[in-house]
Parts: structure tokens; C-alpha cells; sequence
């Protein structure tokens, strides 16, 4: 009899702790898979472009290079763009990295890339259009903007904060 009782009190206290111990568990887990999403890997065109303007100091270069082969190739976009972050440089600082916020997959063959793309005093973040054509992926099209509710809509739904 006085088994039982241990064993009966033992498997109550278990229960009780793991009812009151799943909670925080939980949340963990939903945390760690929260904080650490796969990234997409960037298409070659995209990566291109940036190792371009890091080594040429220089927009133009990048623009050049995603522009070739899509949408981009004959509209005035890309100029445009170009002159943008030449007058911003001197607000912005050089161009020093770029970093995958996103990745949006429309069908099999185009995707958005959502990226923040570091400078010495700023961010300015970046969406890319591409599309996969038989040769390889190229840009369709692309916006940018310092403020990041701008090109990422679902960060305006979260109540000003940006995480």
C-alpha cells in the first residue's frame, strides 16, 4: 500500500512539472526557429553586382551588371538609381556589405530578395525582382529605400517595431 502512495504521488509530481515546465519549453523552441531562419542562397547576378561596387567604390558598376539580360536592360531605372547613391555618398559613406533580410519565392522560376545593404553611416534596404531564364537568373526589377516598412509591407503591420 505505502507503494503505491510513492508511486501515485511520484507520477503526480512529474505531471505537474511537465504541464508547468511545456510552456517554457515551448517557447524556446519557437524562439530558437524564429531567430535563425534559412536563408535562400542570392543569385549569382545579385552577388555579382554587389562584388562589383565593393571593388569599384562605385554604384554604376553594380547597376550595370544587373541590368544586363532582364526587364532593366533598356529602361532608364538603372540611371536613375545610379545617380540616387552617387548623391547620397556623401550621407551614406562607401558602400561596405549586403545582407539577405528575405527571400520570397513567387513561383519556380522568380523570387524577391528582400536585403539590407550596409554602408559606413547607413542602411538602405533593397528588394530584387529576379527572374530564371534559360541562361541564368537575372534582375526584372528592383526599388530601394531607407526606410524599410517602404519595400517590406509586412513590417507596417507590426506596430512600429522591426522585429
Amino acid at each position: 500500500m505505502n507503494m503505491r502512495k510513492l508511486l501515485l504521488g511520484s507520477l503526480v509530481l512529474v505531471g505537474l512539472a511537465g504541464c508547468c515546465l511545456w510552456p517554457v519549453f515551448h517557447a524556446r523552441a519557437a524562439a530558437g526557429e524564429a531567430a535563425a531562419p534559412a536563408a535562400a542562397p542570392v543569385p549569382t547576378v545579385v552577388e555579382r553586382g554587389f562584388a562589383a561596387w565593393a571593388k569599384n567604390r562605385d554604384a554604376s558598376w553594380a547597376f550595370d551588371i544587373w541590368k544586363m539580360g532582364g526587364l532593366m536592360e533598356r529602361d532608364n531605372k538603372p540611371i536613375t538609381l545610379t545617380r540616387y547613391f552617387a548623391r547620397m555618398d556623401q550621407s551614406l559613406g562607401p558602400y561596405k556589405s549586403y545582407e539577405v533580410v528575405d527571400t520570397e519565392h513567387v513561383s519556380r522560376n522568380s523570387a524577391v530578395i528582400y536585403l539590407g545593404v550596409n554602408f559606413d553611416h547607413a542602411v538602405v534596404f533593397g528588394r530584387f525582382m529576379v527572374y530564371q531564364t534559360d541562361k541564368g537568373w537575372v534582375v526584372q526589377d528592383m526599388d530601394f529605400s531607407p526606410k524599410p516598412e517602404a519595400l517590406m509591407p509586412w513590417l507596417a503591420f507590426e506596430g512600429g517595431s522591426y522585429n
